[in-house]
């Protein structure tokens, strides 16, 4: 079964009117109040932007008023930059003294290698010394075999 729109939009209607009047009647006159303050505070202040259209917030109040709300955040990015830079040299301070000993085991390990590289390339340098030392004594002798063979051969 088909229902009438027309009754539907009236009620709609009526029910926003109906809301409206709720939410006045359950307006506080210590709020209106307040409001109403607050809007003439704003007036006697004059523009937050400094007479600048569009909000930016650029004007003379920006440069000029030591007390303004620009200066106040130049202020305060200037004592978080401080701030973070006493924390990063506390941070430092702390870890020196690891990061020294992680330098020094560095160190050690590295000298550690680099002994041990000299070590074993004299022992290789010895060995290799000691091979051709024995080479050239065999190369002697077996050249002096070879001539006393040469020399003592008999013919029968």
């Amino acid at each position: 079964m088909p229902v009438p729109l027309l009754p539907l939009i009236g009620a709609g209607l009526a029910g926003g009117f109906i809301t409206d009047q709720f939410q006045k009647a359950g307006e506080r006159k210590e709020v209106k109040k307040l409001l109403q303050q607050q809007k003439m505070a704003e007036n006697m202040l004059g523009s937050p932007t400094g007479g600048f259209s569009g909000g930016t917030g650029f004007g003379p109040n920006m440069v000029f008023n030591p007390l303004g709300s620009y200066q106040n955040i130049l202020r305060y990015t200037d004592q978080m930059g401080d701030q973070q830079m006493r924390n990063m040299v506390k941070g430092i301070a702390a870890a020196e003294p690891y990061t020294d000993r992680a330098k020094k085991r560095d160190f050690e390990r590295n000298m550690a290698a680099a002994r041990f590289r000299t070590q074993l390339g004299t022992q290789q340098g010895l060995t290799l010394q000691g091979q051709r030392g024995a080479q050239a004594l065999a190369q002697q002798g077996m050249g002096g075999a070879m001539s006393a063979l040469g020399s003592n051969y008999q013919y029968q």
